[in-house]
């Protein structure tokens, strides 16, 4: 015997479904969006990106030890690769970016 299919409810609009579940980030219909309890709109005022990185990558928002251990972290993994940068140097200045 063939098992069942089963479709989820047409919902217009999503409304009332649940498309995944974190907590990481909250959304409220009064109260907005919020990172890790942190209302975004003051959170993107009033802290740096890397404070809001270490806040949705580590849970909280960091010391100044921690900033600063973090801040040297991100730094050295940002480089980027001699290829690329070469490649990057042979595009026309003028190329559209999604080229």
């Amino acid at each position: 015997m063939a098992a069942k299919e089963t479709k989820p409810a047409y919902s217009p609009g999503l409304a009332g479904v649940i498309a995944g579940e974190t907590e990481i980030c909250w959304v409220d219909p009064n109260a907005g969006l919020a990172y890790r309890g942190y209302d975004i709109h003051k959170i993107a005022e009033e802290a740096s990106f890397e404070e809001v990185a270490h806040l949705l990558l580590k849970g909280e928002l960091p010391d100044p030890g921690q900033l600063s251990k973090f801040t040297r972290e991100i730094a050295a993994a940002r480089s980027v690769p001699k290829q690329v940068l070469d490649g990057l140097r042979l595009m026309p200045k003028d190329a559209h970016p999604m080229d």
